[in-house]
């Protein structure tokens, strides 16, 4: 007799209030798509819509600085400045 099963990596799985409809989950990664200003660009954005397109996908968006002396690379996000925060929030809705 044969049975045909779904692999538990595709199964849903309850994280918090939230049901994944799978368990794949993006890793937190480091795009550099951010302007000169650390501010979160358009095709940062898009990259995150496209990878979020199926619902109930979970993403770690990237490391962030939290100021201007605690990173050390070019076009990296930061969150310490409104300008930043408002383009990280269209990356991140909620």
């Amino acid at each position: 007799m044969t049975f045909e099963t779904t692999p538990k990596l595709f199964t849903p799985v309850k994280v918090g209030g939230i049901t994944l409809q799978h368990r794949v989950v993006l890793a937190p990664l480091t795009r550099f798509r951010a302007d000169d200003n650390h501010v979160h660009t358009k095709m940062g954005v898009e990259n995150y819509a496209k990878r979020a397109a199926v619902r109930g996908t979970m993403l770690i968006t990237e490391a962030s600085f939290i100021a201007a002396q605690a990173g050390g690379f070019r076009n990296a996000p930061g969150i310490w400045n409104q300008e930043q925060t408002a383009a990280r929030k269209e990356s991140n809705p909620s």
